[in-house]
């Protein structure tokens, strides 16, 4: 009976352990990841074959919750563009988003909401956060187009639309009834 005791005892203190481990860890990270990904032709007299330019996000979702309360994503304040970590845009070629020239590389993506509009900031991925966040690494803030959705979109979501010539796309990013847009072209 002595020998059953102590195996018995740890099991039971494991099973009761358990779940609250795996609450925390979804407390932690309640939104997952999403990617999307393009392949862009290079412009004429270019050699080689297509790019890819690719998104990663954390996906938060509404939840009942309205977008711009303050509390989702504040006007005035930089925001990550995403949940849990920044916005991450990787690219093979040589990319002009907006007015902005951009070399293959990886970047982090940020907005910044405010009452007349939307900017686009884009800094070198140097693995900041939102908390480590510094203007003074910005490499590009560029104005979005934005456009109010019928339908709310309840996860939020990016896409890259091909042009009809290969060379180009537009990003759309969505949530809630906001819409935004850019548009990035092949460089050279």
């Amino acid at each position: 009976m002595s020998r059953l005791f102590p195996p018995a005892t740890a099991l039971a203190i494991l099973t009761l352990a358990t779940p609250g481990v795996a609450q925390d860890a979804a407390r932690f990270a309640p939104s997952g990841r999403a990617t999307t990904s393009i392949e862009i032709a290079l412009p004429e007299g270019a050699e080689g074959p297509a790019r890819a330019v690719t998104l990663e996000w954390g996906q938060p979702h509404l939840r009942g919750r309205t977008l711009h309360t303050g509390s989702l994503v504040p006007f005035g304040e930089v925001w990550r563009t995403g949940a849990n970590a920044p916005t991450a845009l990787e690219t093979d070629l040589g990319l002009m988003i907006g007015s902005a020239h951009l070399a293959p590389g990886r970047y982090l993506v940020f907005t910044l909401p405010t009452a007349a509009g939307w900017q686009l900031i884009l800094q070198p991925d140097a693995g900041q956060t939102i908390a480590t966040y510094d203007a003074a690494q910005d490499l590009a803030r560029l104005p979005l187009r934005v456009r109010t959705l019928t339908s709310p979109v309840e996860s939020l979501s990016m896409a890259l639309i091909p042009a009809p010539d290969g060379l180009a796309a537009e990003w759309r990013i969505s949530w809630g009834t906001t819409e935004l847009a850019i548009d990035l072209h092949a460089m050279p």
